[in-house]
């Protein structure tokens, strides 16, 4: 069971925990550059077809995203850690 101390990251929490923390960040910060990526080619693309994939992968990297941070949110409340 997890423990219920109230970290502060990167703090004295143990280092594989801080270590999974700061993988989720570094998950959500990459969505966030894909969904830059496909938006920037979508708006530069002439092929209709093609726009429309690159749209389609913008908005997955978006779903992506949202679902890291509820994952991210319910990891923190487990481990009862405060953002720095």
């Amino acid at each position: 069971m997890p423990s219920r101390r109230r970290y502060v990251v990167p703090g004295e929490m143990p280092e594989k925990i801080k270590r999974l923390f700061l993988i989720f960040k570094d998950a959500v910060q990459r969505e966030q550059e894909a969904q830059a990526t496909y938006q920037q080619a979508a708006e530069l693309c002439q092929d209709e077809e093609l726009k429309r994939l690159l749209e389609g992968f913008y908005r997955d990297e978006v779903r992506h995203e949202k679902a890291l941070i509820q994952r991210y949110n319910r990891l923190r409340d487990t481990y009862g850690v405060q953002d720095e």
